[in-house]
């Protein structure tokens, strides 16, 4: 590994794989990764803050995790990885229910999403303000006034910032949320290269998790490709890895079992 890959330095503070580092646990075997976000929750339509907090799935939700189950029933899945959180165990189960046969289903608490501490179910709209506020920009400016902190501090900057406003150092930062992707990525990958299977055979993959993380999860394969986009509800985002290679490749973005995904 070189010196940004997942060993100690001087502080002992581990770092992130590189891609292709991530793609050498895989033991020279294809894999192919079907990240599903969870189906629609009440706080997403009622814009509230939901990181490691739960709330019900909706019945669009429900009608969600119906076609994307449909979407997929045809396909194989060798293993499969949820998220702990209620909402995406709820997301895993349906669609594992139209598979046949079943992969086996590990709950990860790795693949939750980003932790929000305090601001856990706050109005999403009210946590903005600050974070504009806490930039020098004016509230009735919030649209332009988002878009020039990304431009300034990035994604990370954004949500370091909401850490930051966190009374209880509960929410994480992005580089807590960066290692935790990583160590997700090396467990399901690991597992993907370890599979008592042909080894020609292609390791097909079903992960389940949440808008944010799984932007989290591609920045750590494909960080070039990656757009700053929030995904829908039930999308699946795939990426792949050829046999004997170390590139991954993001083959679909967002999409939903109606139709293509956001556009980057």
């Amino acid at each position: 590994m070189n010196d940004q890959a997942q060993t100690t330095g001087a502080d002992d503070a581990p770092e992130q794989y590189l891609p292709e580092e991530l793609a050498a646990l895989a033991e020279g075997r294809a894999v192919r990764l079907r990240l599903v976000r969870h189906a629609e929750t009440e706080h997403n339509i009622n814009h509230l803050m939901q990181g490691w907090s739960d709330s019900p799935i909706t019945e669009r939700g429900r009608r969600q995790i119906e076609a994307v189950a449909q979407h997929l029933a045809a396909e194989r899945f060798d293993l499969a990885f949820s998220s702990d959180l209620q909402r995406t165990r709820t997301t895993a189960d349906g669609i594992l229910a139209a598979l046949d046969p079943k992969p086996p289903l590990e709950h990860l608490e790795l693949l939750r999403e980003w932790h929000f501490g305090a601001h856990e179910e706050r109005p999403s709209a009210d946590v903005w303000r600050e974070v504009i506020v806490e930039h020098g920009f004016e509230v009735d400016r919030e649209l332009s006034a988002l878009r020039a902190i990304a431009e300034q501090v990035g994604w990370r900057g954004l949500f370091d910032t909401i850490a930051q406003l966190d009374p209880t150092g509960q929410a994480e930062e992005a580089a807590a949320t960066v290692m935790r992707a990583d160590a997700a990525l090396e467990h399901v990958v690991r597992a993907a290269g370890a599979l008592e299977r042909p080894a020609a055979d292609e390791v097909h993959v079903l992960v389940v998790s949440h808008g944010g993380f799984i932007t989290s999860l591609l920045r750590q394969l494909v960080p070039e490709l990656t757009p700053d986009v929030i995904l829908p509800n039930c999308s699946i985002t795939t990426v792949s890895l050829a046999a004997g290679t170390t590139v991954w490749r993001l083959d679909g973005l967002g999409e939903t079992a109606d139709g293509p995904g956001p556009a980057a």
